[in-house]
């Protein structure tokens, strides 16, 4: 009976045996076509699984920099970020406000003025598209301190010309809601080149067949863009609120440049704080809410997703 039982374990461990010869024969056999696609994942290691890993070992130790020896400290990093950090709340509600107005009022605007320069009966479509697609192509470092010289509180044109109207001079930079409306605007004019650039794209590809077809049975201007157009930018629209919800979560050279998180902390952001945690040697709690950035983005993206699928099934019901 034990011989049995010896046979029988055998077998698996013949047969695993057998697969992998066959295996590492089939890959032989191909080792042309791997070597030519092994570049990409030598450099996914490399840049993208290595420091991965390394973070989420960081973020669970406490390391001042240079030749100090990590600590373990498990999750005391998550801990200590989520209850007495004193900044963390406030960089949180900030980047959540910013998220909640500049998404939905940035990809309007943009899908507005993309059916525009969309339209075959507007005129000079080419000077319009040069305009908006000027963000695409430029430096946000350098937007953001054009940004600050136009809204300088002293010697900005923005105030200049207010003044020539005989309206006060607007801190824009200086007082809490100003400086608000100040980001916006710079993130408004950055973003709208791209979202712009994006819809223009996948409007172009829409079957002009469509809108005859819908003029044809009577429907309006207005009837056409929420049965033909919106549906059909479904897929565009997503990868644009996700793409912008975490472009918008890891934001921090504008604003830095713009209002430095000022004043009183209304515009600090929470890619700032990480920053200013790796700044101050503070390399575990840095790498700690850099995951948490991480799990932000992945429950906000969810919740997007099942918003957008349910509005999408409620709409597909009552068209049904």
């Amino acid at each position: 009976m034990a011989q049995a039982i010896g046979t029988t374990s055998a077998v698996p461990q013949a047969t695993r045996s057998t697969k992998w010869r066959a295996l590492l024969r089939e890959m032989w056999k191909h080792r042309v076509d791997y070597l030519f696609i092994s570049p990409f994942f030598i450099v996914f290691l490399v840049f993208g699984v290595y420091p991965t890993v390394w973070g989420l070992r960081l973020s669970l130790s406490r390391w001042p920099g240079g030749q100090k020896p990590m600590e373990w400290v498990g999750l005391n990093n998550y801990i200590g970020l989520l209850t007495s950090d004193p900044l963390l709340g406030k960089a949180f509600v900030n980047t959540m406000m910013l998220l909640g107005w500049i998404l939905p009022t940035g990809l309007a605007f943009a899908l507005i003025v993309a059916v525009m320069l969309n339209a075959r009966r507007l005129r000079g479509r080419g000077i319009f598209r040069i305009i908006y697609f000027l963000p695409f192509v430029t430096s946000g470092v350098i937007v953001a301190i054009v940004f600050s010289q136009f809204l300088d509180k002293n010697y900005g044109w923005v105030n200049l010309l207010l003044g020539k109207v005989g309206i006060p001079p607007v801190p824009w930079l200086t007082e809490a809601i100003p400086a608000q409306i100040s980001v916006t605007l710079l993130l408004h004019w950055m973003g709208s080149g791209t979202n712009i650039l994006i819809f223009l794209g996948a409007l172009q590809a829409i079957d002009r067949e469509l809108y005859e077809a819908a003029e044809i049975d009577g429907a309006n201007a207005v009837q056409s863009f929420f049965r033909i157009t919106v549906p059909m930018l479904r897929p565009v629209l997503l990868f644009m609120i996700i793409t912008a919800t975490i472009g918008l979560i890891n934001l921090y050279a504008q604003v830095k440049l713009l209002t430095n998180g000022g004043p009183q902390n209304n515009t600090y952001t929470m890619f700032m704080r990480m920053m200013d945690l790796i700044a101050g040697n503070r390399f575990g709690e840095g790498a700690a809410l850099g995951f948490l950035m991480g799990a932000v983005i992945l429950v906000i993206t969810f919740v997007q997703l099942r918003l957008l699928r349910s509005w999408w099934t409620v709409e597909g019901n009552l068209k049904g």
